[in-house]
């Protein structure tokens, strides 16, 4: 049931996902903290939950800058590939949160004039994405904003806390890659 649970996340919507999980797993009340039966199934919920509330914060750090979350990752990539640019395959394999709408996301920076598609003499089929001035200019200006946003959750969370958080999510997930070799 665990696993069935957990493949739910993967293809339901995030929200329906939710709904779903906390109606298969809440207990009766007992006196224990925990809503749920399952101790592992609460942590991913709330790392679920605390991954879309981060993501939210990226976007709004972002927006002034009239980009979001997805398309400052890609650009970060190819401000660190510069000058040479990156393929789209390339992106995808290097961004933390993969996503399907990568192409979309390029599209969309290439329309602002942040990043441009360099076409393979040869192979016309394989274009490079690079980062243009304006990207440059635009990742110079949102350092300050993402700064900010991680100053307002260290209102939160202390530096002793954050080092916790980061080590029991990098044995949770270093584990799943030693599992998936």
């Amino acid at each position: 049931m665990f696993a069935y649970c957990f493949q739910s996340l993967t293809t339901l919507n995030f929200t329906s996902s939710l709904r779903f999980l906390y109606s298969m797993s809440q207990s009766e009340h007992t006196g224990h903290q925990s809503r749920y039966r399952f101790p592992a199934l609460e942590a991913i919920l709330d790392i679920s939950i605390a991954a879309e509330y981060l993501r939210h914060q990226v976007d709004k750090a972002c927006a002034p800058l009239d980009i979001n979350g997805g398309q400052y990752a890609i650009l970060r990539l190819l401000k660190r590939s510069y000058p040479e640019g990156m393929s789209r395959t390339e992106i995808v394999k290097n961004l933390i949160e993969k996503t399907t709408d990568v192409t979309r996301q390029i599209d969309s920076l290439e329309k602002k004039g942040l990043a441009e598609r360099i076409r393979i003499k040869e192979d016309r089929r394989l274009s490079l994405a690079k980062i243009t001035p304006a990207g440059m200019e635009v990742m110079e200006k949102v350092d300050p904003l993402f700064f900010a946003m991680l100053a307002e959750i260290s209102k939160t969370i202390d530096e002793e806390e954050c080092k916790q958080l980061s080590m029991l999510c990098k044995k949770m997930y270093s584990t799943s890659n030693e599992q998936h070799r």
